[in-house]
């Protein structure tokens, strides 16, 4: 390494003219800033108060500025005394940064302050010589916190009113579906004598009537049927009773029990594009649910009539069934309530429903590890599409 012997030239000074020396424009600099800035001197007795600016009388409402050499503890004599003492302790160990924050009492506009003083360590020589604190009240702060209280509370006040909601729905359904299963089953008991002419010959003129009868009954014990199932989802008790389901022949079968209670204006078909067996692994009675609500719905918002089409066709692994009507369709604001429980999204006051069938519908569809999706356009009608994995056997 070459050392060079020759004096770096010296740098002459700026003509300081009638500039002020730093020291005397300090204080006011620190006067203007919108914080209050303290300088403490440690001395043997511990620390001093060396200089403050008056935002920092102002931030802590004190009736005057502090006494050159006051000691902190007196300069900091009320609520937050013990703790900005503890505050100067530990920035003497460690001589690191320490904050303070508290909430502060008041009158008026100071009611509920928030006070944040922080202390900074100055070193000379590697020894702690004095302190820097800062003072700011943050208002505002404590004014959002106030707020967010409040609207957690509201909140959690929105939210148990819902769950004592959804609770007392829960209730109803099983208390529903319990005073319709009944009837329902006295119904179909009776109609079935009558059938089987237990009762005696059937008249000519009835026979005709039988099978919607038949119908119309079914249709009550699925709505009870629908109401206990959402209850039990509700209280996660579905279980399913997995079996191997022909499901082309549960289709074929669902369509038509919906063709006979469709109005005369309506033409239910089955578009069969499988044509043979389609197995898959469910629950019958589940699965009749999930597709007669599909159908059922397609109906009943098709008011002026027109087909429905039960469409069924595999891609792949999965059987697809595909339920189009050319009804009043779905607005696009109201596709994201399709499947809400209770939820009716048609301007129609004289459509019958609970509001429970897609809900479900969409729910035991999941619960087979299946799917529905719906896509609609308003006023020429709507599309629903249930996917179900089949078994090994269709491939």
């Amino acid at each position: 390494m070459i050392h060079s012997n020759t004096a770096p030239p010296r740098r002459r000074l700026p003509n300081r003219g009638t500039s002020r020396p730093a020291n005397e424009l300090l204080p006011r600099v620190l006067e203007v800033l919108p914080i209050g800035i303290a300088l403490f001197e440690l001395e043997a007795d511990g620390f001093r108060f060396r200089f403050g600016n008056q935002m920092f009388a102002r931030v802590l409402t004190l009736d005057r500025m502090p006494e050159d050499g006051q000691l902190v503890g007196d300069v900091f004599n009320r609520a937050e005394h013990d703790a900005v003492v503890e505050l100067f302790r530990l920035v003497r160990v460690s001589r690191e940064p320490q904050s303070y924050f508290a909430a502060m009492g008041g009158q008026g506009q100071h009611t509920n302050r928030i006070l944040n003083i922080d202390a900074y360590p100055l070193l000379s020589v590697g020894r702690l010589s004095h302190v820097v604190v800062r003072v700011e009240e943050t208002q505002e702060e404590q004014e959002a916190r106030d707020r967010q209280q409040l609207e957690a509370n509201r909140l959690r006040k929105k939210a148990d009113h819902l769950a004592s909601l959804e609770q007392a729905k829960s209730e109803f359904l099983r208390l529903a579906s319990h005073e319709l299963r009944g009837p329902a089953a006295t119904l179909g008991g009776y109609l079935a004598m009558i059938e089987d002419e237990t009762l005696g010959p059937i008249p000519e003129r009835l026979r005709p009537v039988l099978p919607m009868l038949r119908a119309k009954a079914s249709q009550i014990n699925l709505l009870a049927n629908e109401m206990v199932e959402a209850a039990r989802l509700e209280d996660g008790r579905v279980q399913l009773k997995r079996k191997r389901v022909d499901l082309h022949q549960l289709v074929g079968r669902t369509v038509g029990t919906a063709a006979t209670v469709a109005t005369s204006r309506h033409r239910v078909r089955f578009d069969d594009l499988v044509g043979r067996e389609l197995w898959v692994l469910g629950d019958v009675l589940r699965l009749e649910i999930i597709i007669s609500n599909l159908l059922d719905n397609a109906i009943k918002y098709s008011p002026k009539g027109g087909d429905v089409t039960a469409q069924l066709s595999m891609s792949g692994d999965v059987a697809v069934l595909k339920v189009q009507d050319r009804g009043i369709g779905i607005a696009p604001e109201d596709m994201g309530r399709l499947f809400v429980r209770f939820s009716r999204v048609s301007s129609l006051t004289d459509v019958p429903g609970t509001g429970l069938g897609l809900y479900l519908a969409r729910e035991l569809a999941r619960l087979h590890k299946g799917e529905i999706v719906a896509s609609s356009r308003p006023g020429e009608g709507s599309e629903f599409v249930l996917s179900l994995p089949v078994e090994p056997h269709n491939k």
